[in-house]
């Protein structure tokens, strides 16, 4: 009797910030033989080899038909709207005849959009000018408020129209 082995992935959430995240990972190794078979390979083509847990793990003899389940959290890198993030989960078994089973499966995370978010302040100084008018400077702070990096294309004014910058 040969050993085989069903293996599945699952994301605990579909999607992730471009800008990357953390995601929990179900995994599960199924023995659909009839004769017991021992893990011996738990990895994953992004993140390398998986510990598993106390019941689930390398060393761990599924009795036949039995199956396995353990978390593992990741960090999901960067990357660019629109795209994902692929990753695949493999496991591999021994039976005690030396025969091998590895099963694979893939997990799909998607990137969404992270808009921009800036606020601006406007600070003069003085606040306070004769009747006829007077010099005065004014301070412009964009802040952006986003974990996107964004790029400033203008900076106007309603009463002086595009403005020069420093800094």
């Amino acid at each position: 009797v040969l050993p085989d082995i069903t293996v599945t992935k699952t994301a605990g959430t579909a999607t992730v910030p471009e800008t990357g995240g953390n995601v929990t990972f179900t995994y599960v190794v199924t023995n659909n033989s009839a004769e017991a078979a021992e893990i011996t390979v738990l990895s994953d083509n992004q993140f390398g080899a998986l510990v598993g847990d106390a019941d689930c793990q390398v060393t761990t003899v599924l009795a036949g038909g039995a199956s396995c389940t353990f978390d593992a959290t990741f960090a999901i890198p960067a990357g660019d709207v629109p795209g994902t993030h692929v990753n695949t989960f493999s496991a591999t078994v021994t039976d005690g005849d030396g025969n091998n089973d590895t099963a694979t499966d893939d997990e799909t995370v998607t990137y969404t959009d992270v808009l921009p978010d800036i606020t601006v302040t406007k600070t003069a100084n003085p606040t306070v000018v004769p009747e006829a008018g007077g010099p005065v400077d004014y301070t412009i702070v964009v802040t952006n408020n986003s974990t996107e990096p964004a790029t400033l294309d203008s900076l106007t004014d309603d009463l002086f129209n595009n403005i020069t910058t420093t800094g």
